[in-house]
């Protein structure tokens, strides 16, 4: 075990040029923990999960801005991962596609 779970935000911004910066360019998250999106722009904004994640499947969308969320589940498999994300900002929609490591638990 990893140790308590931990949440881990991630704030997105992107400019008027649709380049994205993120204060946490690349978390490195246990089975257990919380990942949080913000957008620091306050617009619509989606998460898209692949298949290939250990996340949960799907789609995460904030209509008004507000935080998205979701746990690394236990028993996640420990490797590199990307998701996408989708930000609406004055009729345009700017997706990227940053990565997150899941890191193998530690044994006690």
């Amino acid at each position: 075990m990893a140790g308590k779970p931990k949440p881990h935000t991630i704030k997105i911004t992107v400019d008027n040029h649709g380049d994205f910066t993120y204060n946490n360019p690349l978390i490195w998250v246990y089975p257990g923990d919380t990942i949080i999106w913000e957008c620091a722009n306050h617009s619509p904004f989606a998460i898209h999960i692949g298949w290939n994640s250990p996340l949960e499947k799907g789609r995460f969308r904030s209509v008004k801005g507000d935080r998205v969320e979701t746990v690394v589940p236990e028993g996640a498999r420990p490797g590199n991962y990307e998701y996408t994300v989708a930000v609406f900002i004055d009729g345009n929609i700017w997706t990227d596609d940053p990565p997150f490591i899941v890191k193998k638990p530690k044994k006690h």
